[in-house]
């Protein structure tokens, strides 16, 4: 017979009480270690990594598999039970594994070649994190990315290299002591890294890697003002005075009466460019929806010399550099569109999409039909999608192109 060995209780109790039935307190200073059930796992404690030290094994699978360590033991049971109620085998499966096994789905495959390449731009910012396991990673591991490329921040190549200066102050991979510093990225680009997350989370839960969507909960700037600006009769006319007086600004000028976004018009090739029997000269691209996807534009009277002149200098693109290779849209405004508002004096308020803009702002003030408009710009109606019942002929549109200047 023993007492409680809480002074205030000091009850009588049997010697084999592990807890006095009166108050509850433990009858020794030393904690009770419990055993896991049989064929659930183990925890085991290892002195050579001192910030994680309690490393975990299931077994309930019938083969031990190692799950890695925690910084707790409460961690550490946390993760037994978690693969104990699903016990897949990619379970500690890395950032990058689970986005390599992505990109070999279905739903990845479907995306159009402009959504791969925006995604793919977002998976380079996210380099930090590659070698991480995916289910360890939290909102806050994002948000902090996040928060850097809002901010003004070391500009990166399409390979995953820190640009740098040199003493000419032209961007290089070469390490120099100068950074090559590009503004913060605005809401769009933000939001397409977010997406990219949300698709990578979608396909991790489809697998029962993980059951919770971290990228949900990562906050986005505010999004910004729409830019709106377009071209006047009177800026256009300065645009055309200035074809072959000023480098690319023959590009400008025809993009202002192709209405083609950037990126479909620069991957315009020489088999992009038809003609009809009635001799109307036309290009077929786009590709960013199913209703811009190989639509057909009659070339402009006022461009198709420009065009012809593209299509004969037998650049790899209709509309490439001076060397005869393509461009992407990126090089495009760095080298070629801004370049060319300097020189005309416009501000940077202008991007290539005011082009298009300008396009689709004229067409409407010459009293083009809508339907004629919306299969131009490669747009869907709200209302009623005309492609379920209206064909456009090149002719028709060729008519509807002409009512500009």
């Amino acid at each position: 017979m023993k007492k409680c060995i809480n002074k205030r209780c000091n009850k009588d109790l049997e010697n084999d009480f592990v807890y006095c039935p009166w108050c509850g307190k433990l009858q020794t200073d030393k904690p009770v270690k419990r055993r896991r059930t049989k064929g659930t796992g183990t925890i085991y404690y290892r002195k050579d990594n001192k910030s994680k030290p309690y490393a975990a094994a299931s077994s309930v699978t019938g083969k031990q598999v190692y799950l890695g360590s925690f910084a707790t033991q409460k961690e550490a049971s946390r993760a037994l039970q978690e693969y104990e109620y699903n016990p897949v085998s990619c379970f500690n499966i890395s950032f990058e594994d689970l986005h390599s096994k992505w990109l070999k789905t279905k739903g990845y495959n479907k995306l159009s070649k402009s959504s791969k390449q925006g995604y793919s731009s977002a998976w380079i910012k996210l380099k930090t994190l590659y070698k991480r396991k995916f289910r360890d990673l939290r909102t806050s591991d994002f948000q902090e990315i996040f928060d850097y490329y809002e901010n003004p921040h070391h500009e990166i190549g399409a390979n995953g290299q820190l640009k740098y200066l040199d003493k000419n102050g032209k961007g290089t991979y070469k390490i120099t002591n100068t950074p090559k510093m590009c503004n913060g990225l605005g809401y769009s680009a933000l939001h397409n890294l977010k997406c990219l997350l949300t698709s990578l989370y979608t396909f991790a839960m489809k697998e029962d890697i993980i059951n919770k969507n971290y990228a949900t909960f990562i906050e986005l700037p505010e999004k910004e003002e729409i830019n709106a600006t377009r071209f006047t009769d009177i800026q256009l006319e300065l645009i055309r005075q200035n074809v072959g007086k000023i480098p690319y600004v023959n590009y400008i000028y025809a993009m202002c009466y192709l209405n083609f976004r950037v990126s479909e018009f620069l991957e315009l090739t020489s088999a992009s460019f038809k003609m009809t029997e009635n001799n109307i000269p036309y290009l077929i691209g786009g590709k960013k929806s199913e209703a811009g996807k190989d639509r057909i534009v009659p070339i402009h009277p006022n461009v198709q010399e420009i065009v012809k002149t593209c299509v004969e200098q037998g650049g790899q693109t209709i509309f490439c550099r001076s060397d005869g290779k393509p461009m992407n849209k990126d090089y495009f405004r760095e080298y070629c569109f801004y370049p060319a508002m300097d020189a005309l004096g416009f501000d940077h308020s202008y991007t290539p999409h005011s082009c298009r803009r300008t396009f689709s702002t004229r067409m409407s003030a010459a009293g083009a039909r809508q339907e004629d408009i919306i299969a131009l710009m490669g747009h869907t109606d709200y209302k009623v999608d005309v492609d379920h019942y209206i064909l456009q002929e090149v002719d028709t549109l060729y008519s509807a192109i002409k009512k500009m200047a």
